[in-house]
């Protein structure tokens, strides 16, 4: 009680201190599941061990799972084929497409941003050089991480829960399903998936992403010589907050929780966090590309086949959005029970068709094509630059909450940097920094080919992008080093542009950006060319299919 009644105090402070904007937003909400805190810890309301507290309100729209997983009795697949993996994966992976007949194309590579984690194998061409010289030293890293697999959203109008919300439906009304062949399982099938919170998967999936990054980075860290416990900051949502506590875990061991200070920054409309940022970002929720003029003209293009060849094992009306959330279920029953009959019922094409649904998706209502891409990921890139440059005064405001841009919330002397966030909040970081090479325009008539914006490969669950600041000498003595800046998602090292100010003759191999390029430019350039007040708040974006912006803003 004396905890929640301080912060309630210091929210209220808070109020005094937001920028203009901040208090607009704040004032302006309208959710009603939105407590009073607009801070995760104050030096007044920290325990007596010095951590800043994580019960801070709102945790989403959670609900748990209906069933527990029994994968050793549902996995009914007893194929060994060549080139898929073997259970146990923990999870059934070797299903392969209908058409598949020598079990080379790999399902779960091909699921956008339900996809499990795998090491992205874009840029081939920079793998050559992800191996350092002797002269260089990784001296601070920022790590931009998604969270780990999840159960689908509560929303009965998206995918899977649709599909679910049918059945039930038509179950509830005493109308047969009549499933035959490969949907013979619907007969008895019910919706069981819970909502929004991390699967036991996506646990697992922090946890060795966290042993990983340690074996990686775990150098930089040294708890005997920093000045004050690591800054790990998430969002409130149970998903980001788990998936930052799994992380952590893996990372610094069982005493994380005293290793760190762990800054839990609500998540709400109207409540400014960079690791949320369409929360106050207004247009962001209106001028919806990807899911109002893409996907509209892709599904039914690509699901035309599928509806025809599934249509006969039924009684049901089958119709675009309903086999949509059948393959949408196969990703997210897999990620929580381990195993799903969705799976072995769709072609090649239709995966591929379902991914770049996804790719339509994202980069409709979070990249290069939205007019307000730029500006959601534009509060997140101005902190990097913040952190980078020693300097806490960021401004202009954009999404950041001020009240945190502050000592000991947004501490700019850590080797090692880790938020938590959405996969949205990735791709629309990519765009702010103007990273073309992910800007492809995708057409939504015809499955653009090749492309760099694939979501399996850019934010699969547990996604992580990647900074480095790297410092090189001649290897001489006493000589100063030279700074540079690396970019990694999923591992895969980005090959710099002048997009992003690294296109002079400083560059090292594509991959090393002189630091002070690559900061003079985003400078000059990332703030003014993301447009928040305009792109966020200004008139409506009015977008076609002909007016579709190719650049992230308006």
């Amino acid at each position: 009680m004396f905890r929640r009644s301080l912060l309630a105090l210091v929210a209220a402070a808070s109020l005094v201190t937001a920028s203009p904007l901040e208090a607009r937003q704040q004032a302006t909400s309208t959710s009603s599941a939105t407590p009073t805190s607009t801070l995760a810890s104050t030096s007044t309301s920290a325990s007596s061990n010095g951590s800043f507290p994580t019960d801070i309100g709102y945790p989403g729209k959670v609900k748990q799972g209906l069933q527990s997983p029994f994968l050793v009795q549902a996995d009914k697949i007893n194929s060994t084929a060549p080139n898929l993996p073997q259970a146990p994966a923990p999870y059934e992976s070797r299903w392969s497409a209908v058409d598949d007949k020598n079990g080379s194309f790999h399902i779960f590579k091909n699921l956008g941003n339900t996809s499990p984690y795998f090491s992205s194998p874009l840029f081939p061409e920079t793998q050559a050089n992800r191996i350092l010289a002797d002269t260089c030293n990784i001296s601070q890293v920022h790590i931009l991480h998604r969270h780990g697999a999840r159960f689908p959203t509560s929303s009965t109008t998206e995918g899977a829960p649709f599909f679910g919300a049918y059945i039930a439906n038509v179950t509830a009304n005493g109308t047969a399903i009549n499933g035959t062949g490969p949907l013979t399982f619907l007969n008895d099938w019910q919706y069981e998936l819970g909502a929004e919170i991390l699967t036991r998967i996506g646990t697992q999936q922090l946890f060795d992403s966290g042993v990983q990054h340690n074996l990686l980075y775990g150098k930089l860290y040294n708890a005997s010589t920093q000045a004050h416990k690591p800054v790990v900051r998430t969002t409130s949502q149970s998903r980001m907050l788990d998936s930052a506590r799994y992380f952590t875990l893996g990372f610094f061991g069982w005493n994380a929780s005293e290793a760190i200070n762990l800054e839990v920054i609500l998540e709400g409309d109207g409540f400014n966090n960079t690791l949320a940022s369409y929360d106050t970002c207004n247009n962001s929720n209106i001028a919806t590309v990807g899911d109002t003029l893409l996907r509209p003209v892709w599904d039914p293009i690509y699901l035309k086949d599928a509806i025809q060849r599934l249509q006969q094992y039924t009684s049901l009306n089958l119709t675009t959005e309903l086999v949509y959330g059948m393959q949408s279920l196969c990703a997210y029953e897999t990620m929580a029970f381990g195993y799903s009959n969705f799976c072995g019922l769709f072609t090649k094409e239709e995966w591929l068709g379902f991914e770049y649904d996804l790719d339509l998706q994202f980069q409709g209502d979070y990249g290069f094509m939205n007019p307000t891409g730029k500006a959601q990921g534009i509060g997140w890139a101005q902190e990097l630059l913040g952190r980078l440059t020693n300097n806490t005064q960021i401004s202009p405001i954009t999404t950041q909450n001020s009240s945190l841009l502050v000592d000991p919330y947004f501490p700019i002397d850590q080797p090692l940097y880790m938020d938590f966030t959405h996969d949205d909040i990735i791709v629309s970081v990519l765009t702010a920094l103007n990273f073309t090479q992910f800007a492809d325009f995708l057409d939504p008539n015809n499955r653009t080919e090749p492309r760099n914006f694939i979501l399996s490969q850019i934010t699969p669950f547990a996604a992580r992008l990647v900074f480095e600041v790297i410092e090189c000498s001649n290897g001489t003595a006493n000589a100063n080093a030279t700074q540079y800046i690396r970019a990694k998602i999923g591992e895969a090292v980005i090959p710099w542009s002048a997009d992003q100010g690294c296109g002079g003759q400083g560059v090292v191999n594509s991959t090393l950006c002189p630091l002070p390029d690559f900061i003079r430019y985003q400078q000059e350039t990332a703030v003014k060319a993301a447009s928040f007040d305009q792109a966020c708040f200004g008139p409506t974006p009015n977008v076609t299919l002909d007016t579709i912006p190719r650049n992230g803003t308006i």
